[in-house]
């Protein structure tokens, strides 16, 4: 399917947000399969963008914080980690960056949230078997950059 009807239709499988930045602002690129928080930090730039969330769903791509659990742990690694479960300080991360926030009590205007996984969209998330994808990562990179 990929190299039959996809691959026609498409400029580059750009693996750099900076060049896929590029390739929007000139024009180049009018549609890309990238992340809400690529797509909301591109958007608090100015740029006229958008998210759209498959209507099946989207892939979680996480970002987590966990302090080392051994006796001689630094106490900063927990007090890092209640600074970022702060609820301003979670207002800020889907603000600038479009992160969903983890708190399920924090109130967020519809504009803010408008491109972050919150509500139904976050219902929605799928979460891939990383064990299958990474026990499968070489054989599938390389049949992706053969075909």
């Amino acid at each position: 399917i990929f190299k039959n009807d996809i691959n026609p239709n498409v400029l580059a499988y750009e693996p750099s947000p900076g060049k896929m930045t590029e390739l929007f602002q000139s024009g180049q690129a009018v549609i890309a399969v990238w992340g809400s928080g690529r797509v909301q930090s591109f958007a608090n730039t100015g740029f006229p963008v958008d998210f759209v969330y498959p209507k099946e769903g989207a892939a979680t791509l996480l970002t987590t914080a966990c302090p080392i659990a051994k006796p001689n742990a630094s106490p900063l690694a927990s007090s890092f980690v209640k600074v970022l479960l702060d609820p301003k300080i979670q207002l800020v991360m889907l603000k600038d960056y479009g992160y969903g926030p983890v708190l399920k009590s924090l109130v967020i205007s519809p504009e803010l949230g408008k491109m972050a996984p919150i509500g139904e969209r976050a219902a929605k998330l799928y979460n891939p078997d990383w064990t299958v994808i990474n026990d499968k990562r070489e054989e599938w990179t390389k049949r992706w950059n053969r075909e």
